[in-house]
């Protein structure tokens, strides 16, 4: 039996309120559902409160700020990132700077704008740092990763590219000609996430080392990315450069002969009712013809020599065999048919005793020199398959031939235009197919599920599974040790009829005694009425020893421990 304490000093309005509400609660709290269900409730609250605290300090997921950093910039980063509120945590196993998802884009951001991470140095940086009396060796190292350094900065500008590392084989110099080997560079690309690298930037890469390079051929440039592909074609086979030249110059003329056909038909059909596909058939043979044609009847003077040459000789004069003879006197010449001045018959002198007359003249015969060279790229045939959507049609009557899907009128124009749009030549054999089927409305896509999300929920899930452990295995015996005890107790009271009365200043043990029996009376007759019979009573008991005989027994052995005169075990 509970005895509540007797109050001693005089009455307060405020204590007798908290007394007041204390009492209610006290009486709440000793009602048999409330301590039934107390255990549960106990169990309840601190799940919650468990799950509640792990949630509130457990750690968020991160996320690596910038893979690969430098050592030397990662204590930058760090209190950079401190400094503007941003947790930032080093991984023990990688070593890598991690913050939490949420502030991942706002940390790259505040890291941008202060000028951070500087993990690939300049040149300069490279080139001061240089000690004073280095030997050549050391000096050409430095300027070949000051040579790399600034490569692989201009690379990173492009925008697919995250980090880029430029390798140079540059050969020593040698006074033989045969000795000399030619540079090589290989580049080692990062891509940023989901992009990839058009191959017109490949090229842009290659070409931009080998410029850099004296003496560098494009062939002699590796461009790798992080998958381990490569992406530079190299010139080792001619060929297959030239062959996806022409692929590539295939594709896009198909691509314009199907863009200009989708401009014309599209307005027809409307959007997302037409499927062109165009196959050009392309001739990149080389050949170069060179003719030459002469003309005989077509003849022109070129040039013209003409010759006359003319000889004489004079009379011979002075004596025979005298020693003292003078030269003769210069030859006169004389006219033909004159007699000399001396009488005598003698020769004329200076008579042309010889002459020779000859004339050369050139001619230029008509000739022509043609070199033909016909198109490398040439058009041998164009076919065109055109796809529209079939619009629904009403059911035809029994009997009836259903109407076409494409209605010949409309058949013919379009295929009016799509010659138009193409150069249809049948001659060359170009081909144009036009066809109407009904389209799917939806098509069903499968999706790659992103399975990123299954380690944390599995971590979530063993948080959880462990804290139910931990209240069900240990807390709720323990509760149920403590409370349930109290419980039986209470329960035995109410059927043994005590129940708790209110003791007055100056009552005494009698008057308590028989306030007792009064409540206990009252609720006998609650519990069984005031009109029943005894033997009904001893019905309800046998009843209830029946249905529950574990309290009746607990009620029993409580009244034997608070009878007096009971006999000690």
């Amino acid at each position: 039996m509970a005895m509540t304490p007797i109050p001693v000093g005089s009455g307060n309005p405020m204590v007798a309120q908290v007394k007041g509400a204390v009492s209610n609660v006290m009486r709440m709290g000793n009602q048999p559902a409330l301590r039934r269900a107390m255990p549960a409730i106990l169990i309840l609250s601190v799940a919650v409160l468990a799950v509640g605290g792990w949630l509130i300090l457990r750690e968020p997921a991160r996320m690596v700020l910038f893979p690969g950093m430098a050592e030397a910039d990662k204590a930058q980063v760090i209190e950079a990132l401190n400094a503007a509120g941003i947790n930032a945590a080093v991984d023990s196993l990688t070593g890598e700077i991690e913050v939490a998802t949420a502030e991942y884009h706002r940390a790259r951001m505040q890291l941008a704008a202060q000028g951070l991470p500087t993990s690939m140095p300049d040149a300069n940086a490279v080139l001061t740092d240089l000690p004073m009396g280095a030997s050549r060796s050391v000096e050409g190292a430095r300027l070949r990763q000051a040579q790399e350094l600034e490569l692989a900065r201009s690379i990173t500008e492009i925008s697919a590219v995250s980090q880029a590392r430029v390798h140079l084989a540059l050969p020593e110099k040698s006074a033989f000609l045969r000795d000399t080997q030619p540079p090589r560079a290989s580049v080692f690309l990062q891509l940023a996430p989901g992009r990839m690298l058009e191959a017109s930037q490949v090229e842009a890469i290659v070409n931009l080392v080998s410029t850099s390079v004296p003496g560098m051929a494009r062939g002699d440039v590796t461009v790798v990315d992080q998958m381990g592909r490569l992406l530079s074609r190299g010139s080792d086979d001619p060929a297959a450069v030239v062959s996806d030249r022409q692929l590539q110059h295939r594709l896009e003329v198909e691509q314009l002969y199907r863009e200009r056909i989708e401009a014309l038909l599209t307005p027809i059909a409307g959007p997302g009712n037409l499927s062109v596909q165009v196959t050009v058939d392309m001739d990149f043979t080389q050949s170069q013809i060179t003719e030459e044609r002469v003309d005989p009847e077509a003849t022109a003077l070129r040039s013209e020599q003409s010759e006359l040459v003319e000889s004489s000789e004079p009379p011979a004069r002075g004596v025979p065999g005298a020693v003292a003879n003078q030269p003769p006197n210069q030859a006169e010449l004389q006219e033909a048919g004159q007699v000399p001045a001396q009488g005598g018959l003698q020769p004329l002198a200076g008579v042309i005793t010889n002459r020779s007359t000859g004339t050369t003249k050139n001619y230029e015969v008509s000739r022509t020199v043609e070199t033909t060279q016909p198109a490398s790229a040439r058009v041998m045939k164009i076919s065109a398959a055109i796809l529209l959507r079939a619009t629904p049609q009403a059911p035809a009557e029994e009997g009836a031939e259903p109407p076409p899907l494409l209605p010949e009128a409309l058949k013919a124009d379009l295929e009016r235009l799509a010659q138009t749009a193409i150069g249809f030549d049948a001659e060359r054999g170009d081909t144009i197919t036009i066809a109407a089927q009904p389209f799917m409305d939806e098509m069903v896509m499968e999706v790659p599920t992103d399975l990123s999300w299954v380690p944390e929920v599995l971590r979530q899930v063993g948080m959880i599974a462990l804290v139910a452990i931990v209240a069900l295995g240990i807390i709720r015996p323990l509760l149920t040790r403590v409370v349930l005890p109290g419980a039986a107790a209470a329960g035995s009271l109410q059927m043994g009829g005590v129940a708790g009365v209110e003791v007055a200043a100056g009552d005494s043990l009698d008057d308590v005694q028989a306030r007792l029996e009064a409540r206990r009376s009252k609720l006998t007759n609650a519990a069984l009425g005031a009109n029943v019979s005894r033997e009904e009573k001893f019905a309800v008991l046998r009843q209830i020893v029946s249905e529950d005989p574990a309290r009746i027994a607990s009620v029993l052995q409580k009244m034997m421990k608070d009878d007096p005169s009971a006999p000690k075990a």
